[in-house]
């Protein structure tokens, strides 16, 4: 985009989601499977430790051990005028 280097552009989050990796058994050659699980409806000022305290606390609800959590934010990009 022609001249965009010199636009201010603003990211304004409007969402966030959790995500988690759990294990899902082995395949046929033995290697870990992980199914995703997610958590929507993310407040946008949470922090960071909290997100992973809620996925651990989960994590301790399910059969399944936690492999990666995640933080998907979904945002609006506003240049400015």
């Amino acid at each position: 985009m022609k001249g965009a280097e010199n636009m201010t552009v603003s990211k304004n989050p409007t969402s966030l989601k959790l995500s988690m990796d759990v294990e899902n058994g082995t395949n046929a050659l033995g290697a870990m499977q992980t199914k995703s699980t997610s958590v929507g409806s993310v407040r946008l000022d949470a922090e960071a430790a909290k997100c992973l305290a809620v996925t651990e606390a989960i994590g301790e609800l399910m059969s399944h051990a936690v492999v990666n959590v995640y933080v998907t934010e979904k945002a609006e990009l506003d240049k400015a005028e």
